[in-house]
């Protein structure tokens, strides 16, 4: 699959602080929501643990995570979990992200979308 690139809209929902725009990226192989420390630090995110976390090339790292992270994309909203990464510009949203809001990735197009099936997120519980 090629690189899907888009905007997100970021908010620290805890200090109702301003939306900021973040450039991302979709990675159907990466589990959590990763922000720019940049972007963190902008927005004062409370670090709420440390967690060990592996790249694409199997390095492994321990990182801050921050709790608050209100995100808007492809017109949903939610409140996340997310890895700092120091050394990044951009924010990668991985498979947490697309399954709570219940977004569908289209390789072919290189796009991502809310499932036309639903008008709101919808989750499968069993």
């Amino acid at each position: 699959m090629g690189v899907i690139g888009m905007a997100l809209k970021v908010r620290n929902v805890i200090s109702q602080g301003p939306i900021v725009e973040v450039p991302a990226k979709v990675d159907t192989g990466a589990t959590l929501l990763v922000l720019p420390e940049s972007v963190v630090n902008e927005l004062g995110f409370p670090v709420i643990r440390r967690q060990t976390v592996k790249h694409a090339n199997e390095e492994r790292a321990d990182r801050d995570v921050v709790y608050g992270v209100e995100l808007e994309v492809c017109g949903r909203k939610g409140v996340f979990e997310a890895v700092v990464e120091p050394n990044k510009t951009y924010a990668l949203i991985g498979a947490v992200v697309m399954e709570t809001l219940d977004l569908i990735v289209e390789p072919r197009d290189l796009r991502m979308y809310p499932n036309p099936r639903s008008r709101l997120p919808m989750a499968e519980i069993e």
